[in-house]
C-alpha cells in the first residue's frame, strides 16, 4: 500500500486480513499502524442473527454496539 508509505498513526479498516500486515512491527515504507475496525459489519451479522430468532446475545450485542456509535457522536 504505497500510498501509506510514511504515515503513522490510527488507520480505519474493515475485517480485510489484508491489512494486518499494516501493523506489523517491521512494515514496509514505516512504523506499524494501529487498526482501528469498523464496526458495521459485526452489527450487520448481529442484526441477521437478532431479525432470524431474536437472540438475546445478538440483541445485546447490538444495544452495546448502538452505545458506541453514541458516544462517537458526542465526543
Amino acid at each position: 500500500m504505497d500510498i501509506l508509505t510514511g504515515f503513522e498513526g490510527i488507520l480505519q479498516v474493515d475485517g480485510y486480513t489484508g491489512y494486518d500486515a499494516l501493523a506489523e512491527p517491521k512494515r514496509m515504507g514505516g512504523m506499524p499502524l494501529t487498526l482501528a475496525y469498523c464496526w458495521a459489519h459485526s452489527r450487520r451479522k448481529l442484526h441477521d442473527i437478532y431479525q432470524k430468532d431474536g437472540s438475546e446475545i445478538a440483541a445485546e450485542g447490538l444495544r452495546r454496539i448502538a452505545q458506541i456509535y453514541e458516544l462517537s457522536t458526542t465526543a
